[in-house]
C-alpha cells in the first residue's frame, strides 16, 4: 500500500513538473530575455539577408537575360529580329543560292530593284551563260557535297542570318532624303506612270530608253511610305562589315545595287567572289550554318562592289545607290 502511495506521488510529481517546463517554455517565448532577442533577431537578419541575395541574384540574371535578347546574344539569335527579317533573309538566301547555281546571273539580279533591272537589261549579252563562272559553281557544288552532304541550301533563312550576323533597320521613304542617307530610292524626274513593266519572263528588263534618258522603271522609287530597310552584315569570317539597302516593291523586298554596277562588273565580281569561295574550300568551316554566312557575305559584297579585303569597318562611306552619282569608296 505504502510502494502504490509512493508511485502516484512520484508520477504527481513528475506531471507538476513537466507543466512547470511548459509554463516555462510558453513565457520564455512570450517574454523572451534580451539574449534570446539578440539571438532571434540575428537568425531573422540572416534569413531576409539570404532571400535578399537569392532575390538580387534572380533579378541580375534575370537583367542578363534581357540584356543579351537585347543584342541578340541568347541562344537563340534568331529572336526579336525585324518586323520583315523573314522576307528579307529570303532575300538574302535566294541571291546567294542563285550565285551558286549555274546560269544564275539573271536569278540573282531578278533579286534587284527595278531601276537597277533596268540597267542590267541593257547589257543582256554579259548576263549570258558563263563556261568559266559556271566551271566555278561546278566545283562549288563538288566540294560542298564532299564536305557538308548536301548541296549549298539555307533551310533555316532567319537562324542562318540572326541578328549576331545581320541586323535589320527598316523605315519609310519620306521623301526628304539627303546624300548621307544609308537607302535611297531612285530618282523621280517625272510622274510615276500607272503600270510598270519590271520583271520580263527572264527576271531582267529590257527598257528603250527616253529622250531624258529615264525609263518608267526608273520613276517610281521616290514615292513616300515605301518601305525601306538597311541589313548592317557584321564583319566576320576576314570580310569587312557591309550595310544592304533594300526597297519593298510590288513583288518583295529588294536589293538596292550602287548605279556603278552594271552587268559587266556585276558578272566580273561574282566570278571573282566564286574563285575566292572555291579556292578557300579547306578553310570552310566545319558548321555549315556558318560556312552559309561566309559565302553570302562574300556574294553580298560582290554585289555592292566592296573588295573582300578591305578595312573591316561598315561601308558608311557609300553613298545611297540609284541616286544617280557613283558611290564613293569605302575608307
Amino acid at each position: 500500500m505504502k510502494k502504490h502511495i509512493a508511485i502516484v506521488a512520484a508520477a504527481a510529481a513528475l506531471t507538476v513538473s513537466g507543466m512547470a517546463f511548459a509554463q516555462s517554455t510558453t513565457d520564455n517565448q512570450a517574454n523572451p530575455t534580451v539574449g534570446q532577442k539578440i539571438e532571434n533577431g540575428a537568425a531573422k537578419t540572416g534569413d531576409a539577408i539570404k532571400s535578399g541575395a537569392e532575390k538580387t541574384g534572380d533579378a541580375i540574371v534575370g537583367a542578363g537575360e534581357k540584356a543579351k535578347d537585347a543584342v541578340g546574344l541568347n541562344k537563340d539569335a534568331s529572336a526579336n529580329q525585324a518586323k520583315s527579317a523573314e522576307e528579307i533573309h529570303d532575300v538574302m538566301a535566294q541571291v546567294a543560292e542563285a550565285a551558286l547555281t549555274k546560269n544564275g546571273l539573271k536569278d540573282v539580279v531578278e533579286r534587284f530593284v527595278d531601276a537597277d533591272r533596268n540597267r542590267m537589261g541593257q547589257n543582256q549579252d554579259a548576263l549570258k551563260d558563263n563556261a568559266t563562272i559556271d566551271g566555278r559553281v561546278a566545283q562549288i557544288e563538288k566540294d560542298w557535297s564532299a564536305k557538308y552532304g548536301q548541296k549549298f541550301d539555307v533551310r533555316d533563312e532567319d537562324k542562318v542570318y540572326d541578328n549576331n550576323f545581320a541586323m535589320i533597320t527598316e523605315g519609310e521613304e519620306t521623301g526628304a532624303r539627303t546624300a548621307s542617307g544609308k537607302v535611297n530610292a531612285d530618282t523621280n524626274t517625272q510622274t510615276p506612270p500607272s503600270q510598270v513593266n519590271a520583271s520580263n519572263k527572264e527576271g531582267v528588263d529590257k527598257p528603250s530608253v527616253n529622250s531624258n534618258g529615264q525609263t518608267d522603271a526608273d520613276k517610281n522609287l521616290n514615292d513616300k511610305g515605301r518601305n525601306m530597310a538597311t541589313v548592317h552584315i557584321a564583319a566576320s569570317h576576314g570580310l569587312p562589315a557591309l550595310d544592304v539597302p533594300m526597297i519593298h516593291e510590288a513583288g518583295g523586298w529588294k536589293l538596292d545595287v550602287p548605279d556603278s554596277v552594271d552587268a559587266a562588273k556585276l558578272r566580273d565580281n561574282l566570278q571573282t567572289a566564286l574563285t575566292k569561295i572555291g579556292d578557300m574550300k579547306d578553310q570552310w568551316p566545319a558548321d555549315e550554318a556558318d560556312a552559309q554566312r561566309a559565302v553570302t557575305h562574300q556574294i553580298l559584297l560582290a554585289i555592292f562592289d566592296k573588295q573582300a579585303n578591305a578595312s573591316a569597318s561598315p561601308a558608311g562611306a557609300q553613298l545611297p545607290a540609284d541616286q544617280g552619282t557613283s558611290p564613293a569608296a569605302a575608307k
